[in-house]
């Protein structure tokens, strides 16, 4: 087999899951650091509107970048599966199709996105005061996204042939020298969340071509030359079929969480911040499950390939224990130091005092996604997306905002009626997949 494939259909099942897990975790690590470094520049220089406008346009962006990245998944199943069965020249042909199709449909997006960004923010109740900023940091994010799904798109395709440092390595130097731009940008320059994003649109763009040069030099199985970024009809159409319902779900579940935050826009501009500092914490804390439940999706890939099963079933069963561990330690820091934690980020009381609530509450999710995300990596892993889909519509757009507009507005809870609505759209998630799991359904290769 190429060098550039790792196989995961032999060997310690633990040892294997850590050690792949660890570089996406490192990989998420940065990328939190950067992002906690990048609230605390907007709110030093920028105050409160800059934090919700980077906050809100980042939302957005982030609903079209993770669309595209649920799409590109279909590239990442099938070149686990492909290496599974040791198939070089589909995993060639792969890799290729999927890189052209994601170039296409990036520029689409990116267009799209651009003419209705106005309808957009108006959409999510954007707060007035902070219009200009957000619609500042999402037209530049926007304009430069095909850097964002470029990076991401060889991610995931590597990812898939088992190879997680790399992407590592390159996540950490983008995100220093993202921390170095907005320090010039948004605290020499003075163009707060403009700032921001142009340090997040030229970071990317260098990770982007370093990734490139580097696999040049070092033989990867893909060869970066024109005449390979070519659509294989029949690989297209099992890229669509795979890719296909993870993009409609990243959609959807996105804009579940678009609908949520339109009600916490209308909180108002602390609202909008306090969530915004508080979902920074949320995510760092859930970095180590997410990172397990990747990993889990590329080993199950394989070994649903090489029809190694049981392996499949250890690998799932080894990924929650992890995460559980890891999730229970997350959530005891939280529950006991949350306003110290928020003080970290923001100063402003008003913001912190606001938002305490719904960092507590949320919190609890940190014990579900143990579970969720490793059974959501063996759905994905096993070829089976389109089931996936179920589970996390269900959970974002039928739970989670009917929960968020009664609790929050019906009851008069505001934030923390908020809060209450992702712990219960994880549960529901949790349930579905378990009853998928058992049923035995995903033991079926799908290329």
């Amino acid at each position: 087999m190429n060098k550039s494939i790792n196989d995961f259909t032999t060997g310690s099942i633990p040892k294997t899951l850590l050690r792949f897990s660890l570089p996406f975790f490192l990989t998420n690590l940065i990328q939190s650091l950067y992002n906690i470094a990048d609230i605390m520049v907007i709110s030093r220089f920028c105050g409160t509107t800059g934090v919700a406008g980077a906050s809100i346009g980042g939302s957005v962006t982030n609903t079209v970048t993770f669309t595209i990245i649920g799409l590109c998944n279909g590239g990442a199943i099938m070149t686990a599966q492909y290496a599974g069965m040791k198939s070089e020249k589909d995993i060639k042909e792969t890799i290729g199709t999927t890189f052209s199709i994601m170039l296409i449909l990036s520029v689409i997006f990116t267009a799209l996105t651009l003419i209705l960004s106005d309808n957009i923010l108006n959409l999510l109740n954007t707060p007035p005061e902070a219009f200009a900023q957000t619609k500042e940091y999402f037209s530049v994010c926007m304009a430069g996204s095909v850097f964002i799904f470029g990076y991401n798109s060889i991610s995931s395709v590597l990812r898939g042939l088992g190879d997680s440092k790399t992407p590592m390595y390159f996540g950490i130097g983008s995100c220093i020298m993202n921390i170095v731009l907005d320090l010039i940008f948004v605290g020499i320059l003075g163009l707060d969340a403009k700032g921001a994003a142009l340090a997040t649109i030229i970071s990317q763009a260098a990770a982007l071509a370093g990734c490139v040069i580097y696999l040049k030099g070092k033989s990867f199985i893909f060869e970066f030359k024109a005449a390979n970024f070519r659509i294989i009809p029949k690989k297209a159409a099992e890229i669509l079929k795979l890719g296909l319902p993870g993009a409609i779900q990243s959609a959807i579940v996105s804009g579940g969480f678009l609908i949520v935050s339109s009600i916490t826009n209308s909180l108002g501009v602390n609202a909008a911040s306090g969530v915004a500092v508080a979902a920074k914490i949320n995510n760092f804390a859930q970095m180590p499950a997410n990172a397990i439940g990747m990993s889990v999706s590329s080993m199950v890939g394989q070994n649903v390939g090489a029809e190694k099963f049981d392996r499949a079933r250890n690998t799932l069963k080894s990924g929650i224990a992890a995460a559980m561990c890891i999730g229970i330690a997350m959530f005891t820091i939280v529950q006991l130091f949350p306003a110290r934690l928020m003080c970290l980020l923001v100063d402003d009381a008003a913001v912190i005092e606001t938002a305490l609530p719904y960092l507590r509450i949320t919190a609890c999710d940190y014990l579900l996604v143990a579970l969720i995300f490793p059974l959501n990596g063996l759905c994905n892993g096993s070829g089976h997306t389109l089931f996936t889909m179920l589970p996390s519509i269900f959970s974002s757009v039928i739970a989670r905002v009917p929960v968020a507009i009664f609790c929050a507005r019906t009851l008069g809870l505001g934030l923390a009626g908020v809060a209450v609505s992702t712990p219960t759209g994880t549960i529901s998630a949790i349930i579905i997949c378990t009853i998928y799991y058992l049923s035995g359904k995903w033991q079926k290769r799908v290329v």
